[in-house]
């Protein structure tokens, strides 16, 4: 289970990312450019952590997909839980 979470240092960034911002939603493309990788590196992250049901994608159109955290699931909220914490042993 964790090791699908955080399978490489893009799952994680990426995870981070959203939980850090997860009241948006972003396209594909803007996450790429956020986390400095490929359109298909995000693809196959989001792909993986859609599986785990802790992202949510959305196709618009053809070619426009939106993502964001799956904040029903009760893993995304134990993960919001975590990373909160973790900031604040940061301080």
């Amino acid at each position: 289970m964790l090791t699908e979470i955080f399978a490489s240092r893009k799952h994680t960034e990426l995870l981070e990312f959203l939980l850090e911002n997860r009241d948006k939603i972003f396209t594909q493309s803007k996450l790429s450019e956020y986390l400095r990788c490929s359109p298909s590196t995000i693809s196959r992250v989001v792909d993986n952590l859609k599986r785990e049901g802790i992202i949510l994608e959305e196709r618009l159109g053809t070619q426009l997909k939106i993502i964001a955290l799956n904040l029903e699931r009760e893993k995304v909220k134990i993960l919001i839980d975590f990373y909160e914490r973790m900031k604040k042993c940061e301080k």
